[in-house]
């Protein structure tokens, strides 16, 4: 009986830590991330063009390139629905890397739909948001998208 209890309290515990984590494959490697992050990230970023970077409570996004450029022409030119995730250290804790401006975190998005990254020749894009001194949130892949 305690045997049972504490099976079910352990799996419950894992099943907490790990529903907000995925493993996402990079140049060959698996990679830990989660979607578990503070809510300040969630959201939209974006500037002047049409382009915008969505970022889901679910783990789920869209990533729209202000140009998509040179695509062959079976590769669906529009929105990249993602999946993303912080990267996490062997800890088990978000990575970021301290900058002259504050902090930036590695996030990986993979492509789920018809469309991906770089004319569709990438399915996995990792960027990084940048989180200023000031407080505005950013994308490093793009010079002007802020989080609104």
């Amino acid at each position: 009986m305690k045997f049972s209890i504490l099976l079910s309290i352990c799996f419950m515990a894992f099943w907490s830590v790990s529903e907000k984590t995925r493993i996402i494959e990079y140049n060959g490697k698996a990679v830990n991330t989660t979607f578990d992050v503070p809510q300040n990230f969630f959201g939209t970023y974006k500037g002047k063009k049409k382009g915008f970077l969505l970022l889901r409570e679910d783990g789920t996004g869209q990533y729209n390139y202000d140009i998509f450029g040179f695509a062959p022409a079976d590769c669906s030119k529009g929105v990249i629905e993602v999946e993303w995730g912080f990267l996490l250290d062997e800890n088990g804790s978000i990575v970021s890397f301290p900058r002259e401006y504050g902090k930036s975190y590695p996030i990986l998005m993979k492509s789920t739909g018809a469309s991906s990254f770089q004319g569709c020749r990438k399915e996995v894009l990792l960027d990084f948001i940048m989180d200023y001194e000031n407080g505005i949130l950013g994308v490093s892949s793009s010079d002007d998208w802020i989080k609104e």
